[in-house]
């Protein structure tokens, strides 16, 4: 007798066979929206090259290359959740809302009670997630702690949200199913989840426009971060679109066979694989996808991670500049040594002791006695007040606006550098390179956002100490104090206008400048201070983004970001006013230099940039400098100079020497005195010197470097990527003039600089 068989369910096989066709399609649904968002994202990174149609197509094929396979693995990642959310058919917008009130069928009061309440607590969730990072991230505390404490925060937020919409789910029920004619009153819960979606969306708005761009602003203010100019939403946005196309996909192309799907979908691939190469061969295309494609950019420099076969930070292809992928000791980015015959630096060539000579000679002091400290008083003291982001276009260089009269009064009577250069485009790697006298990269660093200097490295307040000047330091923000070494060889760090301990390092809602002066004067107004020689260094922060309007700069508006800036600027301008009017009232006035100038500079939008850091464009590189010197009378400069001068400037002015000879390796300064040009005789130039701004690469950062010869600007971004501007006919670095005789010209003379470079290399391996 045979035995009875039972009905089997879908068989295995044949639910993988859908899935895999569902896969596929999605797949397919990615890459198509993804070659529409490559089309924007490299038309964002070609706005503003002009009408050059050959680099506009070589840019969108190359952007498409680099898109597509980011397109692939969100529309995989997409497809797959698809098969979580509904595994027996592709969900569409109709289904997912059938769906939910084909679960509502027997309990719709239940259900249209719990979606909305699902909804509100999410959004609460998110809020109070935001508010607790933004506490915890401002923290000085080991990344991976504060990492896990906001996971571990936002799990506990979660489950007690998740808790309330139990609780809530039942009161709510029995207000939606009551009504007056015995029939439910809202018991729909497409309607009910919609009315909590416009509601969240309402207070998401709020937030947005009544909170600061620092998240400040009550418990929706967080919100306000949104509205910040530099917060850039174009990648998530067309990152969303492609995943909710792939998330569709298999309802809209369900006639299309799933071998037919994937072969269309891997298609874009062709391009991924053209650009490995290509790139390699249009330098251009490479820097403007890097800087203008909000997506291609970041997927160009993951290939170009996984493309790095020999583990240097290099690769051979996307563009990576890597002239040796199997030697990690030739990259980029290493150091060229003499004479080995080797191009460690893939420059083109072995550089010589010869060459180097030849093009970079090494400069020689000029004997003590014609040394113009010889000129100075005895008993000199030396004041230096650095501005935080403080751009070089202040009134005394042109700007029509007074935003800057104390400081235009000072450089009427003080030498002007009229093109003067910050060591790098923000705080963490100008400052500290800055009052070592080094390069950054010749510094002994981490590899933090906010450098941290070892004590390999010797401050220009340790010099001064030793010689028994008075040291003071006066700050607004913590990582000037312990943090970074910073507060290294001062007798005294006055922090009392710094926000406490434990606030986050990241807001920036509270001016300052009163309170940073106001300690100044208390310092400078005591004889245990100034009853010898001193040094008093004052760091002011306000034009530092997030601006503030002040009720006396109202006279600058608000309509813009840069009438922000510049109401920080002239409140700035007044409170080091009252500083430089108590020098002068006090008896030591009229032996006191004082030095002015800035760490970096501010974009407003130029080259598509807002606030600085990452590159070296002039808006954000080029510094007022203002050497002011008893004695010494008041000119102009107008060769190029760079802070790197800074610290032997101060120590020149203090009659303090530099490293002595046979100091140990690690022991030397970069740059030269500026006081032969404070006293230039009547009628004599400046002579020209070459710049070298040099910005290590950091976690939030590539590396990069220019080189000023002359007019002419070289900016060299990770080591692999060349630009050349004329500063004379084109101050704005529009044309880029790489690949032309100009740049065979200055080429050597940055790799000769390059040479004289006592590199420190520092990854992310050390912390």
């Amino acid at each position: 007798m045979k035995r009875a068989s039972s009905s089997p369910g879908p068989a295995v096989p044949t639910l993988a066979r859908a899935w895999a066709g569902r896969l596929a399609r999605s797949a397919l649904g990615a890459s198509v929206f993804g070659v529409v968002a490559a089309s924007l994202d490299a038309g964002w990174a070609t706005a503003g090259a002009g009408d050059d149609a050959t680099f506009q197509l070589a840019t969108y094929l190359a952007d498409i290359g680099v898109f597509a396979p980011v397109a692939l693995v969100v529309g995989l990642l997409a497809g797959a959740s698809a098969i979580v959310v509904d595994p027996s058919s592709p969900p569409s917008p109709a289904t997912l809302v059938g769906a939910l009130r084909v679960r509502a069928i027997g309990r719709p009061a239940d259900i249209a009670a719990f979606v909305p309440l699902a909804v509100l607590a999410a959004f609460l969730w998110m809020t109070l997630c935001a508010h607790l990072a933004r506490a915890l991230l401002g923290l000085e505390a080991a990344p991976l702690l504060v990492g896990t404490a906001v996971a571990a925060g936002a799990l506990g937020l979660g489950l007690i949200a998740g808790l309330a919409v139990l609780a809530l789910t039942p009161p709510l029920r029995r207000a939606l199913a009551n009504a007056s004619d015995g029939r439910p009153a809202c018991v729909d819960p497409a309607v009910t989840g919609g009315v909590a979606l416009a509601i969240a969306a309402a207070l998401f708005a709020f937030g947005v426009a009544t909170g600061g761009v620092s998240g400040e602003g009550g418990f929706l203010g967080i919100y306000g971060i949104f509205k910040r100019p530099e917060l850039d939403l174009r990648a998530p946005a067309l990152l969303l679109v492609v995943a909710l196309a792939a998330f569709l996909a298999p309802v809209a192309v369900r006639t299309v066979r799933a071998p037919v799907a994937l072969l269309a979908a891997l298609l874009p691939l062709a391009l991924t694989t053209r650009a490995a190469s290509a790139l390699n061969e249009e330098p251009a295309v490479a820097q403007a996808i890097e800087r203008g494609a909000p997506v291609g950019g970041k997927s160009l420099a993951v290939l170009r991670r996984l493309a790095d076969r020999d583990g240097d930070r290099a690769a051979a292809l996307f563009g990576g500049g890597d002239c040796d992928d199997r030697d990690a000791r030739v990259h980029p980015l290493a150091e060229e040594i003499l004479d080995n015959g080797i191009d460690d630096d893939c420059s083109g060539g072995d550089l010589t002791s010869a060459a180097l000579a030849a093009l970079a000679p090494a400069p020689k002091a000029p004997p003590r006695a014609d040394s113009p400290a010889a000129r100075l008083p005895a008993d000199l003291n030396v004041v230096l007040v650095t501005i935080d982001t403080l751009r070089w276009d202040l009134g005394y260089a042109g700007n029509q606006r007074p935003v800057s009269p104390n400081l235009d009064g000072l450089a009427a009577r003080s030498t002007v550098f009229e093109r003067a250069y910050s060591l790098a485009s923000y705080t963490g790697k100008s400052v500290g390179p800055m009052l070592i006298g080094k390069y950054g990269s010749e510094t002994h660093r981490n590899w933090g956002h906010f450098n941290k200097f070892s004590e390999e490295d010797t401050f220009v307040a340790e010099r001064l100490k030793r010689a028994g000047v008075r040291t003071m330091s006066v700050h607004g923000h913590r990582y000037f104090g312990s943090f970074g070494g910073l507060d290294r060889g001062f007798d005294v760090v006055d922090m009392s206008a710094a926000p406490p301990e434990g606030a986050p390092w990241d807001v920036d809602n509270k001016a300052t400048s009163a309170a940073l002066t106001d300690a100044a004067l208390r310092l400078i107004g005591s004889t245990e201070n100034t009853g010898g020689r001193f040094f008093l260094w004052i760091h002011y922060l306000d034009p530092h983004a997030d601006y503030l309007r002040h009720d006396d700069a109202a006279g600058f508006g608000a309509a813009s970001q840069r009438d922000l800036y510049d109401g920080e600027v002239a409140f700035t301008d007044r409170h080091i006013g009252r500083l430089l009017d108590a020098i002068a009232a006090a008896p030591f006035g009229g032996r006191t230099a004082i030095v002015v100038t800035s760490d970096h500079g501010e974009a407003f939008g130029e080259h598509k940039m807002f606030r600085h850091g990452f590159e070296l464009w002039e808006e954000l590189v080029r510094v007022p400098l203002v050497v002011h010197v008893p004695g010494a009378a008041p000119s102009r400069v107008s060769a190029r100079r760079s802070l790197i001068d800074l610290a032997p400037t101060l120590l020149d002015l203090m009659r303090v020497p530099g490293p002595a000879e046979g100091a140990a390796a690690s022991d030397f300064l970069s740059g030269a005195s500026l006081l032969p040009d404070v006293f230039l005789a009547p009628g004599e130039q400046a002579q020209a010197r070459d710049v070298l701004i040099d910005m290590p690469a950091g976690p939030y950062n590539d590396a990069r470097r220019s080189f000023l010869r002359g007019d002419m600007k070289l900016t060299i971004s990770g080591g692999a990527r060349f630009e050349l501007y004329d500063l004379a006919s084109d101050p704005e670095e529009r044309k880029n003039l790489w690949g032309t005789p100009a740049a065979k010209e200055i080429e050597p003379y940055y790799a000769a600089a390059r040479a004289r470079l006592r590199e420190v290399h520092v990854t992310g391996a050390r912390k």
